[in-house]
């Protein structure tokens, strides 16, 4: 009897590790840039999924789906532009990059990503120099 439960846990051991995983996430990347004159850049961007593997497929419905439910392109950039308005707050307190704050600049949001470029209100000090670095444009 302990032999049947061992090969039964065994198969669905093996069937759980074969197959795929849904892409499920964020992929964050945050890009400071200090200039000659002090002023304290950054660009946050993130995306859901990668390229080969997005979280959200289209859809025959017209829609994308994450395996669960459909969202129309608009329901995503939406959710996308909550994602922005959240994360870059809470991203700058813990890193402590921007302490007083911050102006947007430009965003740009999209169905599977998003991306925010903005200016801290404060100048950079030696410590920012020193910990974040003077680092050129992003392209």
């Amino acid at each position: 009897m302990r032999h049947s439960f061992f090969i039964v846990g065994l198969g669905l051991l093996l069937q759980a590790c074969s197959s795929t995983p849904p892409a499920t996430g964020i992929t964050e990347q945050f890009t400071p840039q200090i200039l000659d004159n002090g002023t304290k850049m950054f660009r946050y961007e993130f995306s859901r999924g990668d390229k080969l593997r997005p979280v959200f497929a289209y859809d025959q419905s017209g829609g994308f789906s994450d395996g669960r439910d459909i969202y129309s392109a608009e329901e995503l950039r939406k959710k996308n532009q909550r994602h922005l308005q959240f994360a870059v707050p809470r991203l700058l307190e813990e890193n402590g990059y921007c302490r007083e704050g911050y102006y947007t600049l430009d965003t740009l949001i999209s169905y599977g990503n998003g991306s925010l470029r903005g200016e801290c209100k404060e100048a950079a000090t030696a410590e920012d120099r020193e910990r974040f670095g003077k680092s050129s444009p992003t392209q």
